[in-house]
């Protein structure tokens, strides 16, 4: 009898576990975890390849690579935030688009966005600042195409603009209980506006003209996904480029910035996912009005170029420094990211060569006046750091 009762008084805690633990994961006990990921600028701009391996601007010696670690890694589809050419011209987009075609062979996405270089064709708008071979070469980003790979729910700003549509876009993925929405937002000259600014970048449909759009797509109450994530190519305040998302420098704009961040805080947006700066490093960056924060990634590059950060007492950051929370960083390195989406928790892990200390352009990788100067080495990527969070309030 003593037996008897042990056993049932076992089961009984056991039955109690199982739904705790389904209750952390998000409710959905058979959902399984899953994982995305996230891949930065891919310019090639050593001057000379002698391999040959990196045409028209593209470094596919170090995409064919990084493709390799994804479909290991068995990923369900890949971002890359911005900068997928040098140059921005139409063969230069085709050619990031065929370097894809591994990820695709293995049944994972890949959904791009624009960066500063792929609007770089010249003359200026020539070939309407890159937006027609983004969209022949990657229309899944306006759910079309068959390469979708369970993404769904697609969605653009096309009521502030039909230049937008498949630009600046969102989608879903995963089970109930499991999924998350990705915002990714696209800022560049279009034909429809081009905005020319003093820091360099030329700017289109800004941050202010599609917010609406930005907060209606991260709605928690609407949205239907238990998480969702926001990219875009430049940062909220970055290392080395002083530019930032609000259509200017960092200190541009400030009500805008305010409503942006907000938006995220709001509905539990724990990540700003970005590249521009071609550096790993992890902030938390405070809004002007100090109200609202958000942990800001940008992203290593996967690219022959590198950056180093500029002083925080640089003019040009203009005091915004004081808003940002350094959390990690490590520069001159070839990185990508793995985020693991597990009911109410993701996890975020960076690998990054084992190498480092790589030089840019003409130097690239070790140099100047070494043999193997332009020639992209095999890269041994290992796990350099892990974080992440939980909707439970643990």
């Amino acid at each position: 009898m003593k037996q008897q009762v042990n056993k049932l008084f076992c089961l009984r805690v056991l039955f109690v576990l199982t739904v705790v633990l389904s209750m952390f994961r998000g409710g959905s006990a058979g959902a399984e975890p899953w994982r995305f990921a996230v891949m930065s600028d891919t310019q090639w701009t050593a001057p000379t390849d002698p391999a040959g391996k990196n045409p028209n601007g593209v470094a596919v010696s170090i995409i064919d690579q990084i493709n390799k670690k994804f479909i290991e890694a068995g990923v369900k589809f890949v971002i890359q935030v911005g900068d997928l050419t040098e140059n921005g011209n139409d063969a230069d987009m085709a050619t990031r688009a065929a370097a894809a075609e591994p990820l695709y062979r293995a049944g994972i996405g890949f959904f791009p966005m624009r960066g500063n270089h792929d609007i770089a064709a010249k003359p200026e708008g020539v070939n309407q600042y890159g937006i027609t071979a983004f969209r022949q070469s990657f229309p899944q980003t306006r759910g079309q195409g068959g390469r979708l790979y369970g993404a769904g729910n697609f969605n653009s700003p096309i009521s502030v603009s039909t230049d937008l549509d498949g630009m600046s876009y969102s989608f879903d993925y995963g089970e109930p209980g499991n999924s998350s929405r990705f915002v990714i937002i696209d800022n560049w000259a279009a034909p429809g506006k081009r905005v020319p600014h003093e820091n360099g970048c030329t700017y289109g449909y800004s941050v202010n003209d599609q917010q609406p759009w930005i907060s209606s797509r991260l709605d928690k109450k609407k949205r239907g996904t238990t998480h969702a994530f926001v990219f875009s190519h430049q940062n909220l305040i970055g290392e080395n480029h002083q530019d930032s998302i609000f259509t200017g420098y960092t200190d541009a704009n400030p009500e805008w910035q305010n409503a942006f961040f907000a938006s995220l805080q709001e509905n539990e947006v724990k990540y700003y996912i970005s590249g521009h700066d071609h550096i790993h490093q992890r902030s938390v960056i405070t809004s002007p009005d100090g109200a609202s924060k958000v942990e800001q990634l940008i992203c290593a590059p996967d690219s022959s170029k590198f950056y180093t950060p500029k002083p925080a007492i640089d003019p040009k950051w203009f005091g915004q420094k004081t808003r940002e929370e350094s959390i990690s960083q490590e520069m001159y390195t070839i990185g990508y990211y793995l985020f693991t989406v597990d009911g109410l928790r993701v996890t975020v892990d960076y690998y990054s060569d084992d190498h480092g200390k790589w030089q840019s352009d003409g130097s690239y990788p070790n140099g100047p006046n070494l043999p193997d100067t332009g020639i992209t080495p095999t890269f041994n990527f290992v796990k350099k750091e892990t974080w992440g969070y939980t909707l439970s309030g643990n």
